[in-house]
């Protein structure tokens, strides 16, 4: 006998759960839920085991004095007041260095308030993690910093750009997490603290129970596909009315 409307539907989002990895930036925001999981994700990043993070707001919404706005993926603040901006990239366009400055200036824009001197800026750390190497240098993980060319000195304003390269796999600490982000399966993840959190969202007894994390993260993504479908269709227009 042939599916139902509603078979179809289910085999279907099951294949979208199943294929899901943490380079997915819809997934990684729900994951990133899970205060635990962004800690741990920077514990490994930073190379500080004992980073706490005091808070965190995902999809956050930041504007300049021009109302440009940038939703950053995932903003945090540690127990020492360092502020950090993690973004999940799997296009080197969205990357690109002057988006990374863009970005660093707006968190000191959205932290220091109104009779605040300049010198309570907080240190800042804007980290890419990306699928491919951006930088082209074949390395791990980049840590950008500014210097004063004539003496080679560091220039300490306290800004920092970390660009953590994923497709850079090996047996360290930061080569595992960089597994662990391109992993289907959590039986093939190294961090018990990331394929724990996984593992619950991508099980689909508890999605057709009415898990409210993934059923909203399934709707994003009906209403991505939609959108791209909607553009695809606008494009085909466009080059019929060319011919």
């Amino acid at each position: 006998m042939p599916k139902s409307k509603v078979e179809n539907d289910m085999v279907e989002k099951q294949k979208i759960i199943s294929s899901l990895t943490l380079m997915d930036d819809l997934f990684m925001k729900v994951v990133l839920q899970d205060k635990e999981c962004t800690e741990y994700i920077l514990q490994i990043i930073m190379g500080d085991s004992t980073l706490k993070l005091k808070r965190q707001s995902l999809q956050k919404n930041l504007s300049n004095l021009h109302g440009h706005s940038l939703v950053l993926d995932c903003l945090c603040e540690d127990g020492n007041n360092n502020i950090y901006n993690i973004e999940i990239q799997n296009t080197i366009s969205g990357a690109e260095p002057k988006r990374a400055r863009y970005h660093a200036g707006l968190m000191d824009m959205h932290y220091l308030k109104k009779g605040n001197h300049f010198s309570q800026l907080p240190k800042s750390y804007v980290i890419f993690i990306t699928a491919k190497d951006v930088l082209h240098g074949q390395q791990q993980i980049y840590h950008v910093e500014r210097m004063v060319q004539e003496s080679g000195k560091p220039f300490s304003d306290e800004s920092h750009i970390i660009y953590f390269n994923t497709s850079y796999i090996d047996n360290s600490p930061l080569g595992k997490l960089a597994e662990d982000f391109h992993a289907l399966e959590t039986s093939k993840m190294h961090s018990p603290i990331l394929s724990k959190r996984v593992e619950a969202l991508k099980n689909f007894n508890a999605y057709q129970k009415g898990d409210q994390e993934m059923n909203v993260l399934l709707e994003q993504y009906r209403q991505k596909a939609l959108k791209e479908g909607m553009e695809k269709g606008m494009e085909k227009g466009n080059l019929a009315k060319q011919k």
